[in-house]
């Protein structure tokens, strides 16, 4: 039997409970990492929080009893936001109908997919950033390879492996590495 499963989880009014005893530092912690993944997905942050406290309240998000409250909702933000980004991946494409001026009342809908000066842009973007964090962590190769892992959606226990540090070590590293990026991009990032 696995630790999940011997582990009950937490009733509403227990979550509900929780949520009216979080500090402002709590709300802070959750701020930030909602307004993290938002940057990474173009999702607003309050709406990701509000997702994740909807999710709790409607019981298809369990809080298990051995997780810090805290921990739990930024999981539950970074899940949600990384399931909107699979959701945009899957969009359907709109194809123009052929014939199109001979159809009475027909809509042609824009084609949702960036163009490709746009694609061009973003890939430029997102190589930027991932040049200006990884030099925070010159000369330390293991945060750079938690954090290049993690810009690929590389999970906690193959990082780990990968690195060969022990979950206390691993903790560790990816706290320092959130501080120093906080530190270099109080406000998110800004080229």
């Amino acid at each position: 039997m696995s630790i999940k499963e011997t582990v009950s989880p937490r009733t509403q009014d227990e979550f509900a409970d929780s949520i009216r005893r979080l500090t402002a530092a709590d709300w802070g912690r959750l701020r930030k990492v909602a307004g993290y993944y938002a940057r990474s997905w173009s999702i607003e942050p309050d709406d990701l929080l509000q997702e994740a406290f909807r999710r709790a309240f409607a019981g298809s998000r369990k809080w298990p009893a051995n997780v810090d409250v805290v921990k739990f909702l930024a999981e539950a933000v970074r899940s949600i936001a990384n399931g909107e980004k699979e959701k945009a991946g899957t969009r359907p494409v709109f194809v123009p109908i052929s014939n199109f001026s001979e159809v009475e009342n027909s809509v042609d809908p824009p084609d949702s997919r960036p163009n490709v000066e746009q694609s061009l842009q973003d890939e430029q973007e997102v190589a930027k950033i991932k040049t200006a964090l990884l030099a925070l962590f010159q000369g330390d190769e293991i945060a750079q390879i938690i954090l290049e892992g993690r810009m690929e959606n590389m999970q906690g226990d193959e990082l780990r492996e990968l690195t060969g540090l022990d979950s206390t070590a691993y903790e560790s590293k990816c706290k320092l590495i959130r501080r120093r990026i906080d530190k270099k991009f109080p406000d998110g990032w800004k080229p």
